[in-house]
Order: C-alpha cells, then sequence, then structure tokens
C-alpha cells in the first residue's frame, strides 16, 4: 500500500470461519503529524496507527479486516504482511460466511450442528466500497416454541452495529450502511422449521459517509 495515487487506499482481508487474520508492518514512511494512519477495521475492533509501526504486528479477532490507508502527500505508504492463525471458541458449527458481489442466503436446517447453541448465522463481507442489500422471504412450516419473541431471523449491520429482527412469515428488504452484515436464525426459529431464502447483492456506497467515518477516526484511539 505505497503511495496509491490517490488520498485513501482500501484493502478487504478475509479467511474461512474458525481464523483469524494476522497483519504485520514490514515498512513504513507514513507523516503523522500531516494527518496520514493506517486505519484497521473489524468486527469488534477498530484501530488507528501511526508512529513508529515497522515491526507491528496485529491479530483480528474474527476471520475478516479491513485495512484503509489514508495519505496526505505522495510517496508515503506502507509495506504489509498478512496471514492466519486458528480462532478459538468464536464460532458455531452452523455458522456460515459468505465472500463475494452477490450470493444465496438459505437459512441452515435443523440438525445436531444447530441445536442447543442458541441459533445459527451467516455473515457477509463483501468490498469494502461497497454495501450490502438483502431481499428474502421467510416462510413457516410449523407451530412455533413457546415464549414471546423466540422465533426471529436477525440482521446486523456489522458497520454501524444497527440491528433489525424479523418475525413470522414475510418477504424482507434490508440495506446496510458498510460492507459487512451478519443474519443470524433464532433457535425457536429453527425448531419451528421455518426457513428462509434470498438473495443478497452489492450498492453503491454513500461517500458522505465515508467522510465522516474518517473525521471519527481521526478523532480517537480504538482497541
Amino acid at each position: 500500500m505505497r503511495d496509491p495515487g490517490q488520498v485513501d487506499c482500501v484493502v478487504a482481508l478475509g479467511r474461512p470461519l474458525g481464523e483469524v487474520v494476522t497483519l504485520q508492518v514490514l515498512e513504513s514512511t507514513l507523516n503523522c503529524s500531516a494527518g496520514e494512519m493506517l486505519l484497521l477495521w473489524g468486527r469488534f475492533t477498530w484501530r488507528k496507527l501511526c508512529g513508529k509501526l515497522s515491526g507491528m504486528t496485529f491479530s483480528s479477532r474474527t476471520n475478516t479486516l479491513v485495512v484503509r490507508l489514508h495519505l496526505v502527500w505522495p510517496g508515503g505508504g506502507v509495506l504489509l504482511w498478512y496471514g492466519s492463525q486458528p480462532a478459538h471458541g468464536t464460532y458455531r458449527e452452523c455458522d456460515r460466511q459468505l465472500f463475494g458481489a452477490q450470493g444465496e442466503i438459505v437459512s441452515p436446517p435443523l440438525s445436531s450442528e444447530g441445536m442447543g447453541v442458541g441459533g445459527c448465522r451467516v455473515f457477509i463481507s463483501v468490498a469494502p466500497q461497497a454495501r450490502i442489500a438483502i431481499h428474502a422471504l421467510v416462510t413457516r412450516k410449523g407451530p412455533g416454541t413457546k415464549g414471546t419473541g423466540a422465533s426471529y431471523v436477525l440482521i446486523r449491520d456489522t458497520h454501524s452495529l444497527r440491528t433489525t429482527t424479523f418475525h413470522g412469515q414475510q418477504a424482507l428488504y434490508w440495506e446496510s450502511e458498510g460492507s459487512e452484515a451478519e443474519v443470524e436464525f433464532s433457535q425457536g426459529f429453527l425448531e419451528a422449521h421455518a426457513s428462509l431464502q434470498g438473495q443478497y447483492w452489492t450498492l453503491l456506497s454513500r461517500r458522505p459517509e465515508e467522510d465522516q467515518e474518517l473525521q471519527h477516526w481521526k478523532g480517537g484511539e480504538g482497541t
């Protein structure tokens, strides 16, 4: 990520579920006093870095990581190396990861993998400059479980942490603000033999929100 010819350069790194991303800074020529920085963002993690970065190693908490380089003057940049290592206790056996600009979303069948773990999840990751649209049909084949709200589909925007919960049979449509989303099927949803079938695809990013996000990064450190 050296002198990309533009103010910001963004790279998304993704690995299979059950792994975390490791990142090492081999060289850095960032001008911190000018506001240049390296931004690392992912589920449960965000950090703003500058200063003496050479030799620094960072590990994400999940299987994806977005790396954003903000430059002010030409000629600067960083040289990075990335790899992966096994994660411990982060995911459930029935969880799934989807990469790419479009794809199919299908709820998992009720099985031993989904029993007693609190439901199953589908994680969606697209290009960092894009947003996600989801259109799906929820159907129900059997009686629901006892208890209010036991059967539901929850969609979480990883960028803003905004969550939307859907109950009952319906055709749903949802849009993200960022490039990652999580679809959760509750245990009650699976036990009620309900199902979801749908598609996701990418939308153009909202540039003003990206600029606002960068200003937020400039304002403080993260962990």
